[in-house]
């Protein structure tokens, strides 16, 4: 198995003397895709009602855990990053820390499939589990993650989106309007402009036994 990842992170891995363009793609794609994530997040829950954004909390828990559970993995498992025991070339400064599995991708597809499970938000599911699979690509690229720090990353996110799921109908009725109730009180307290800062109506939520969903928006 270490055999195959090695011949697959050379066959991935960028040379020395890559193209000045293709390099520069993938530096991008490798360092910017996560935050320009957080920004995606932040201006979805600006803009969109208030059931896209229960998916929204969902899913942010989702990555958390996945963050987690990346973390639980490094304590008990060390694999080193390529550039550590010199392989390939190595084109984005990195600390010589766990490779296995990728925090990056986690983020991103943990985020992608727990909307895409959630049923909400479809297309930006979709773009976010393509930035995953462009970001993966763009770190080995780059020589900071083997192939199989990404397969490792792909159980994650895919067991902690089913965990998500379980745990949902419980976390979302009471934090969609904790959160909600917060930040209206901070977009009132600084007196943010409705047109950039869409007030929500009120949300009614029901007991999960109830019906098929989480909750439901009563339009007043």
């Amino acid at each position: 198995m270490e055999q195959a990842n090695t011949l697959l992170f050379l066959a991935i891995n960028a040379g020395s003397h890559p193209p000045a363009v293709l390099l520069a793609t993938a530096l991008f794609l490798a360092t910017w895709l996560v935050p320009l994530a957080v920004l995606l997040f932040v201006t979805l829950w600006i803009r969109k009602p208030a059931q896209d954004r229960g998916a929204l909390i969902t899913a942010t828990l989702t990555m958390l855990m996945g963050l987690a559970a990346n973390q639980a993995i490094g304590l008990i498992y060390f694999h080193a990053r390529p550039f550590m025991i010199g392989l390939g070339h190595q084109y984005l400064p990195h600390p010589p820390d766990n490779s296995f599995p990728s925090d990056h991708v986690t983020f991103l597809w943990s985020l992608g499939f727990a909307l895409a499970a959630r049923g909400a938000l479809r297309a930006w599911a979709a773009a976010l589990v393509a930035a995953g699979i462009a970001v993966a690509w763009a770190r080995i690229y780059v020589g900071v993650h083997f192939p199989f720090d990404m397969a490792g990353s792909l159980v994650v996110a895919s067991v902690v989106t089913q965990l998500a799921k379980v745990i949902q109908r419980w976390v979302e009725p009471w934090l969609l309007p904790l959160s909600l109730k917060l930040y209206e009180g901070m977009i009132s307290l600084c007196h943010l402009p409705p047109v950039l800062f869409p007030r929500q109506p009120a949300l009614v939520l029901m007991r999960p036994h109830e019906r098929s969903g989480i909750w439901q928006c009563d339009r007043d």
